[in-house]
């Protein structure tokens, strides 16, 4: 009897704990999700940042001069190419949880992106508004804009804004919309009648004689920042000023950057210019000389912009020739 008695009592033990154990599998899931949502609940919201451009007013940073105006003093921190000023209106994510969203690989969809042109080409600087958002989904919804850069061309259309745009995937590619049409026309296919900027100066002695006056010049003319932040006085004494005296404040003191008009400006007339306003107030041309692929300064000066030509040729011949052989060794 006692033996029957003892069995019984373990069978209700073990069935209370298989009771308890059954109990316990059905409520650990929600303990689980319990605690995770508890978590959730007080957890700190995952930081976001992001970068907001807001229109501004462009028309006071601009000042045109020479004849035709071929030639725009555009203030620092203004943007623009050789036909148009703009600024944007733009809300984007920059960083979320701690991730770096500047980068082109992570750059997300912006909120809102337009952008305002002025048109150099009109006396009353005419503006447009281009919403980037819009003109890419209107062309292919799965794509949305990451970059944009402005281009002038000799041909139709004279005018468009490369949009480097990207889908959800990551893939990239650049459409091209026609400012004068205000709709992307397609992909972008490299064309061969850009307007030729420069000449840039390369392989000459123009940059150092620039920089110890106080100035940068290639193919745009500004102050080297360098020099006014080491004290030193910038060289005013230049035919720039004696020409067109009213823009040597804003040059030397307001920080404005001199850009010739591309549509109107050859490199050839660029090349003479510059001799001329770089040289001392009096003078007809600044000389300058070609420096070769080691350093040295040749006897003969750059006299003509075909001279010129031909001598930055003939230094990238040289460069191709000393990185072939550099590749060969290595």
């Amino acid at each position: 009897m006692q033996e029957e008695t003892d069995t019984m009592r373990k069978i209700l033990k073990n069935k209370r704990a298989f009771q308890f154990m059954l109990a316990s599998l059905i409520l650990i899931p929600f303990i689980i999700v319990g605690t995770v949502g508890l978590q959730q609940l007080f957890k700190e919201p995952e930081k976001v940042e992001y970068s907001i451009e807001k229109y501004h007013s462009v028309k006071e940073n601009v000042y045109f001069f020479g004849n035709q105006r071929k030639f725009v003093l555009v203030r620092r921190g203004s943007f623009g190419n050789g036909t148009y000023l703009y600024t944007t209106e733009r809300k984007v994510m920059t960083n979320k949880g701690g991730v770096d969203l500047t980068d082109r690989k992570n750059r997300p969809k912006s909120d809102y992106w337009k952008i305002r042109l002025y048109d150099y080409r009109t006396e009353d600087l005419a503006d447009k508004e281009v919403d980037l958002n819009k003109v890419v989904a209107d062309y292919d919804a799965s794509f949305f804009p990451i970059d944009f850069r402005i281009f002038t061309y000799r041909d139709n259309p004279k005018s468009t804004i490369n949009i480097e745009v990207k889908d959800k995937q990551g893939y990239r590619k650049t459409l091209v919309l026609n400012i004068d049409s205000g709709k992307v026309e397609g992909e972008y296919q490299e064309r061969s009648d850009m307007y030729e900027a420069g000449p840039y100066f390369y392989y000459t002695t123009l940059d150092q004689y620039a920089k110890d006056k106080g100035y940068l010049v290639d193919h745009l003319i500004s102050i080297y920042s360098d020099f006014k932040a080491e004290g030193k006085v910038i060289d005013t004494n230049i035919n720039l000023f004696e020409e067109y005296p009213e823009i040597e404040k804003k040059i030397t003191e307001g920080d404005w950057i001199l850009n010739p008009q591309e549509e109107y400006v050859t490199p050839e007339e660029w090349f003479n210019k510059v001799l001329y306003w770089m040289a001392p107030k009096g003078e007809e041309k600044l000389t300058i000389y070609g420096i070769d692929t080691k350093g040295q300064i040749s006897d003969t000066p750059l006299t003509t912009y075909a001279e010129y030509e031909a001598w930055v040729q003939k230094q990238r011949s040289e460069w191709n020739k000393i990185e072939t052989n550099y590749s060969y060794h290595n």
